[in-house]
């Protein structure tokens, strides 16, 4: 029940983009790695319990999510909020204790998060943007608690490609879920019956992103061969969700043929 409301594994992504930032952050002291990490981990679980209280009618409606904690009744509204409450603020207190910078990025992170992308996700595909730039700021966390300037191209640069990796990635996730998606009402106007503009974005945006990686090295931020090994990366999961259409929609004209000749 715990693991289902914390959302484990997206937490820990974040406070280790966040950890990224310090260890990438030039003369950074790694005294603050422990607060740093706790407190991204914390401020990331108060974004998802919030989220979760704001779209536990939602939940109810889609097969991946109705089991969670509050579509589920095992856990009530208000335990969940005093929760968020209490994570957030030690979140927050831990990431002002390395650098107050670091606690207004993760206060900014919040907003982006719960305040414009969650409540925009029935209304508009355009609730993405900000939710891309919530996960973009993960590593400036880490950074401005190293003492880093928010104007160092470096953090640009790091903000900028995982800016590029959100979109794709929950286009790819979309598509998977869409029928959720679809009973839900979230993001009405994106185009999942339609596949093929999709699929033409995800490639588009992850060439982008395959291209930006390259600029690392430029920046002394990691080796060339470490560069090539990431741009390559990138590729893998649309590339994976590209054969799993084709062949679903194989299997379906097959179906199809054979009912016809039926």
């Amino acid at each position: 029940m715990i693991a289902g409301l914390l959302r484990v594994r997206l937490c820990g992504a974040v406070a280790l983009a966040a950890l990224a930032g310090l260890l990438l952050c030039p003369d950074a002291s790694l005294a603050g790695a422990l607060p740093l990490g706790c407190g991204a981990w914390l401020l990331a679980s108060c974004g998802t319990m919030l989220n979760q209280l704001q779209e536990r009618h939602s939940d109810t409606l889609m097969l991946r999510t109705r089991h969670r904690p509050l579509p589920a009744g095992r856990l009530r509204p208000s335990t969940v909020l005093a929760a968020a409450v209490i994570f957030g603020t030690f979140g927050l207190t831990l990431l002002a204790s390395c650098d107050w910078r670091s606690a207004a990025a993760g206060a900014l992170a919040l907003l982006c998060y719960n305040g414009l992308y969650t409540p925009l996700k029935k209304h508009s595909a355009l609730a993405l943007l900000p939710g891309a730039c919530c996960g973009s700021l993960a590593p400036a966390l880490g950074w401005l608690a190293g003492g880093g300037q928010a104007d160092d191209p470096r953090l640009i640069l790091l903000g900028g490609l995982l800016l590029l990796w959100q979109l794709p990635h929950f286009w790819v996730l979309a598509l998977r879920h869409r029928a959720d998606l679809q009973r839900a009402g979230l993001f009405p106007d994106l185009p999942l019956q339609t596949s093929p503009p999709l699929y033409g974005l995800i490639f588009l945006w992850t060439f982008a992103l395959s291209v930006a990686t390259l600029l690392l090295p430029a920046f002394g931020m990691v080796p060339n061969w470490a560069a090539v090994l990431l741009s390559l990366a990138v590729w893998v999961a649309p590339l994976k969700s590209w054969r799993t259409s084709r062949t679903s929609s194989f299997d379906c004209k097959a179906v199809a043929a054979s009912a016809s000749n039926s």
